[in-house]
């Protein structure tokens, strides 16, 4: 009789401690299923162009009004006292730059070359 309750425990034991009695498959249409391939790296967003910002393009002044470019119609004075005009010709007291392509200002009147990056506008004051 013992022994039949020590092979009766014995083969409890086993089977309760079998890890691979049920395993879950994912469904079909499961976004939660794991995959073998990692995720692809996600695509880089351009930064967003705030508004009023100019910017000098096929020989004309754009700006950006309402997530839109149009084409400056008159001239327009910045924050620290520049002057745009429509023909890209930026002045400051009697000191005048034109434009080169792609070259941006904003509405503050800092300057930015074709790539960004913020202009030294040594002279201007």
């Amino acid at each position: 009789m013992k022994r039949l309750l020590f092979i009766l425990a014995m083969t409890g034991l086993m089977t309760a401690c079998n890890n691979d009695a049920k395993k879950e498959e994912p469904k079909t249409g499961d976004t939660a299923a794991v995959t073998d391939k990692p995720a692809p790296p996600p695509e880089p967003v351009a930064p967003a162009i705030k508004d009023s910002v100019m910017q000098f393009k096929d020989g004309k002044v754009m700006i950006m009004l309402g997530g839109t470019w149009s084409a400056l119609t008159a001239t327009v004075t910045t924050t620290n006292g520049r002057k745009v005009s429509p023909d890209g010709e930026v002045s400051k007291g009697k000191v005048k730059r034109k434009m080169e392509e792609g070259m941006m200002i904003d509405k503050d009147g800092q300057m930015m070359d074709k790539d960004g990056k913020v202009m030294d506008t040594t002279g201007w004051e």
